[in-house]
């Protein structure tokens, strides 16, 4: 028997213990490696074991490569896990952050570059349907 194998359900309290959720990439990081700030958890009970047990357990959903997006593209965003989407245009993505146009302006009618905010969360319009 592998250690893999017979330390299982200890290994699987140490991970439960002391990982995070990126709130921007989704991917997992150890807690020391994540600011609580970044982490989807930071609005919940405080890294509640029964949480991440919870995001363990719950289907795993595609991240959207920021990078990769077109600017103007319809996104939904909000900084507050539990509180509603907000229909807004992609702008850019820089440092790890989605940014948007400001008040649903896109590039045409924004009035600089500048004329954007960031947002904690953010997925594609498209993939509320």
């Amino acid at each position: 028997m592998l250690n893999i194998e017979y330390y299982k359900d200890e290994l699987k309290e140490i991970i439960i213990r002391n990982i995070g959720i990126d709130s921007i990439t989704g991917k997992p990081k150890m807690c020391d490696e994540l600011f609580c700030l970044d982490c989807v958890f930071k609005d919940q009970d405080a890294c509640s074991p029964k949480k991440v047990e919870q995001w363990l357990q719950s289907e795993h959903v595609e991240q959207v490569d920021w990078s990769k997006v077109k600017v103007d593209t319809p996104i939904l965003v909000k900084d507050i896990l539990k509180s509603e989407w907000i229909k807004r245009y992609f702008a850019k993505y820089e440092n790890g952050r989605v940014y948007v146009w400001k008040e649903g302006k896109t590039s045409w009618s924004a009035v600089n570059e500048l004329d954007v905010n960031s947002w904690k969360y953010a997925k594609l319009a498209e993939s509320e349907e």
